[in-house]
């Protein structure tokens, strides 16, 4: 059997596993009410959650932006994010490094040092990084690094000296988190076909759920999820809906679909504090209340919000 269609198979065994425990949970009486178009479950907590894609700003006094920050964000410091986690019962989560910071990881390895374990980190990096620096960031938490494929974003384009940076970190256990909307991401996905650094397509390679999707495109995703060390992160829901506010009902079947693509390689985030967003910033609550509707079974929701991302930030 070729790697093709161990993936496939794979991903059938998966997915009848927790069609399998979804249906005994609901023998045993699991709760789930029909609405508007959807369908809601009653607010199950999973224990051991995770938010895999949160930033984290100030207190300036302590973590002041360098006069050339790519943007200027109001403070979100470490003491909020942590609160709110609590409010929504997460245990752990990922601070992927901002980009007003660029490679100054000073913010966030303090706020991982603080959860105890908790968090992890995503940096960024460039060509100057030292091995030394490297070992550090993973001592400190990091377990990834971060390229921006967004044009309002600051970062290198050029795929092959991206893949070198890749190829670095690769010996840590690291994984790509890889941010740009799908016509950018394709090419890159393609020249990097021989990569065997793990990636992850951040933010559903920013689709635009108000418009007619690409389906080519999506396929052409779903071949390179088809590998087992390609990842999805299935956040942005707002983003993905032009800012309208939630619960984004409309959303569920297309984030249902890219779940299916790879669900024992799904993870997902909030994008707290949601810098450079459309709109008024979505309700947190309800960005976690509509993952585990796309995950629509105790099984998958146990599998994206918890055991996944755990085998990913070990």
């Amino acid at each position: 059997m070729d790697e093709h269609s161990q993936a496939q198979a794979s991903r059938r065994l998966f997915i009848t596993r927790t069609a399998i425990a979804a249906t005994g949970i609901a023998l045993l009486g699991g709760m789930i009410h029909p609405t508007l178009g959807a369908t809601m479950h009653s607010p199950t907590t999973a224990s051991g959650m995770w938010d895999c894609h949160t930033h984290i700003y100030g207190p300036w006094a302590r973590f002041p932006l360098p006069a050339n920050a790519a943007y200027t964000p109001d403070p979100a410091p470490f003491s909020d994010l942590s609160a709110l986690h609590q409010r929504l019962d997460i245990d752990h989560g990922v601070l992927v490094q901002a980009a007003p910071y660029g490679t100054d990881h000073t913010a966030i390895l303090s706020a991982i040092a603080e959860s105890g374990g908790r968090y992890r980190g995503v940096g960024l990096i460039d060509e100057s990084t030292t091995e030394a620096q490297l070992q550090a960031l993973h001592d400190g938490g990091l377990r990834g690094i971060r390229f921006n494929l967004m044009g309002h974003l600051p970062g290198a384009r050029d795929p092959q000296a991206l893949q070198r940076l890749a190829e670095r970190v690769a010996p840590f256990g690291w994984h790509v988190l890889v941010h740009g909307e799908l016509p950018t991401l394709l090419p890159f996905l393609e020249h990097w076909k021989t990569l065997e650094t793990p990636l992850v397509i951040d933010h559903m390679a920013r689709p635009d759920f108000t418009a007619p999707l690409d389906r080519a495109a999506l396929a052409a995703l779903r071949t390179h999820l088809e590998r087992p060390d390609r990842w999805i992160k299935l956040s942005g829901v707002d983003r993905a809906m032009q800012g309208q506010p939630g619960p984004w009902p409309q959303a569920l079947n297309p984030v249902r679909d890219l779940l299916q693509y790879a669900p024992e390689r799904a993870i997902w985030g909030s994008d707290w504090p949601h810098p450079n967003i459309k709109g008024t910033p979505p309700d947190d609550g309800l960005l976690l209340d509509f993952i585990q509707q796309v995950c629509d079974s105790p099984a998958l929701t146990q599998a994206v919000l918890v055991d996944n991302p755990a085998r990913l930030y070990r």
